[in-house]
């Protein structure tokens, strides 16, 4: 059995975790036992299972999966380490103040808040149920069982076994003894002030003899009539039965596809394939899975194909509070008309090394049709999406992206055509449905013009190039202010209008580079990524010049992705879906369960599956916790 702090791990993994910097990340004061604030009442009873689950995602990264205080970000900020819940923290813990806090943080510690006022709020249920979290993990589970045993012997008489006021013996007690699941009572009074209330003598009608300690027990129990208790070893067990359902569309033509066969797939943490089912959908295009005895850990993604093409629903987890799962499917029609296609940016980046250029050109595509486009000839072996490159280019590379531009993969499957190259990948719609890199080296003295065809519309490009002595020339561009954002070189940056299909790109260099990267030398600029890194300041140069945000990411050394190749890989060749439905996340996954279907058939030696899985599952690791 996996325990909470595993669960809290995984469930991190695979990114229902949205990582907060600070979340309860100092000590969190609480007034003295008994002394309460204006009422703050839950409008439903706070569910521990959900609140739990919360806690994991949004919580735990402080507070330590079981509540110890030992979180991995407190050894990483200068925070305190926050109060644990404990035995001593819950006695003096007031539910009310407890969501105030939660609510509206408390800056004096450095907590910030998780109300309206926070970039990533938490809906009031949802902080209710973490206020039941809390006191789920700082009661421990033997302590209500005993308490309840006490009651069953000492209360339900009057009070009744739900503590409804409802006991054979309620009607003859003086005073009468009135309901236990009054969340006025319980909301506003701590542990402490319930058990002074309590204490031999404080009721006539209370003529039990109980020892403190057993008392505090009752208390731990008859508490849980105004919350549902959680057992945290409870909520890592597997879920004993889920439902996982959806509808089949065309997202072309607005149909449900009947008689249509839906794949489900479960993959563990480890990303490995564990579950496999089949269905067909009903005359509405409705499918269904029931599953049983799932562990909550397990990532689901259903999956159907369409007229050759293979189509996906997001990511989801089954989890104790959500037994059922919405994964709607959306399939395209395919086309081979290129209009609709167009290159929302293009970024050209230079640097000069060793009388060579290496030349970047980063292509942002877009999909305007409601048609997944399979390339003019209809095949997509045949080429998709059609690049030019200039005569005489050196090193040519290519790099593919389906999300940040920091998460490129090499993209060796690129075929030769007439004009170009071409990615063989089907072009789902949707904006930035596809980010291309292209990367090569010309020879460079004095000049040199660069000039390849363009093949669809381009609503402008830009060039950024280090301010050593080269510059661009010619009417079509136009330089900008130099760029040096805080980094000691200066980079000049130009741009121009669009380009329309059959145009010619050119760019028109001239002068002596009086600083180049010598890598040899370890001179000037040194141990630069001039594939991906240097395109991703590129990239957000151009949006620095429009007003856009600017996240600089400057040469951080990403050379195992240089030397990682990566294999044509069939299966997800023909994988499309819609841009807005589906995150970077999801489609790492995807390339995971086609890279596997790609083995199962024999497409890949092993050798290259287990390097090119590994390094899947690195990148996903690593933006699934973002």
């Amino acid at each position: 059995m996996i325990n909470l702090a595993t669960l809290v791990a995984r469930r991190r993994l695979f990114g229902f975790a949205l990582i907060v910097v600070i979340l309860f990340s100092g000590l969190l004061l609480w007034p003295a036992a008994g002394q309460a604030q204006d009422p703050v009442l839950p409008a439903a009873t706070p569910d521990g299972f959900a609140g739990l689950e919360t806690y994991a995602e949004r919580c735990a990264n402080c507070h330590g999966a079981t509540g110890a205080g030992d979180g991995e970000l407190i050894a990483q900020t200068d925070n305190p380490a926050p109060m644990p819940f404990d035995a001593a923290y819950i006695r003096q813990a007031m539910p009310s103040v407890m969501f105030q806090q939660i609510t509206n943080g408390e800056a004096a510690v450095g907590m910030p808040p998780f109300g309206p006022a926070s970039s990533n709020p938490i809906d009031e249920p949802g902080r209710w149920n973490l206020v039941a979290a809390v006191y789920s993990l700082a009661t421990p589970p033997e302590d209500v069982a005993a308490g309840q045993e006490l009651y069953a012997a000492n209360c339900a008489a009057c009070h009744g076994d739900a503590g409804l006021g409802d006991g054979p013996d309620a009607a003859t007690t003086d005073p009468a003894a009135g309901p236990l699941n009054d969340v006025t009572y319980w909301f506003n009074r701590s542990n402490d002030t319930v058990t002074a209330d309590l204490a031999p003598g404080a009721i006539p009608a209370h003529d039990y003899d109980l020892a403190e300690d057993d008392l505090r027990r009752v208390v731990h129990f008859a508490r849980t009539f105004s919350y549902t208790f959680a057992d945290p070893v409870a909520l890592t067990e597997p879920i004993a039965a889920g439902i996982i359902s959806g509808v089949v569309t065309n997202g072309s033509s607005g149909a449900a596809l009947a008689e249509t066969e839906v794949l489900l797939r479960a993959f563990t943490p480890e990303l490995e394939e564990t579950l496999t089912l089949t269905t067909t959908t009903d005359a509405a295009g409705n499918f269904r899975f029931d599953v049983t005895d799932t562990p909550p850990d397990w990532v689901f993604i259903a999956g159907a194909a369409f007229d050759g093409l293979n189509f996906s629903s997001s990511a989801d987890q089954l989890s104790r509070s959500r037994t059922a799962l919405d994964m709607p499917i959306t399939v395209f029609d395919k086309t081979t008309d290129a209009a609709a296609v167009n290159v929302a940016q293009l970024h050209v980046v230079m640097e000069f090394a060793n009388d060579l250029v290496q030349v970047n050109q980063l292509y942002i595509i877009n999909n305007a049709e409601q048609a997944v486009f399979v390339g003019p000839t209809g095949d997509p072996a045949e080429g998709v999406i059609e690049v030019g490159v200039p005569e005489g280019a050196q090193n040519l590379m290519f790099q593919r992206s389906f999300g940040a531009m920091d998460s490129f993969l090499p993209a060796n499957d690129l075929v030769q055509t007439a004009g170009g190259w071409a990615d063989p990948l089907p072009l789902r719609p949707g904006e930035g449905a596809l980010t291309l890199l292209v990367s090569y080296a010309l020879p460079y003295e004095d000049a040199l013009t660069i000039s390849h065809p363009v093949f669809y519309n381009t609503a402008s490009g830009t060039i950024i190039l280090p301010d050593s002595g080269v510059s661009v020339v010619g009417e079509a561009w136009t330089e900008g202010p130099p760029q040096t954002f805080g980094q000691a070189e200066t980079f000049r940056n130009y741009s121009r209008g669009a380009l329309a299909p059959g145009d010619t790109l050119t760019i028109e260099l001239s002068g002596r580079p009086s600083v180049i990267a010598d890598e040899a030398t370890g001179g000037n600029v040194a141990n630069r990524d001039t594939t991906t890194e240097l395109l991703i300041g590129g990239g957000a140069l151009l949006l620095a010049a429009v007003g856009g945000v600017f996240l600089w990411r400057y040469w951080q050394g990403r050379r195992a992705d240089e030397e990682w190749e990566e294999e044509a890989v069939p299966a997800y060749a023909a994988t499309a879906a819609p841009a807005a439905a589906h995150s970077e996340r999801d489609d790492l996954l995807r390339r995971i369960a086609a890279l596997d279907d790609a083995f199962d058939a024999g497409q890949l030696p092993e050798a290259d599956y287990r390097a090119q899985r590994e390094e899947l599952k690195r990148r996903l690791a690593s933006v699934w916790n973002k």
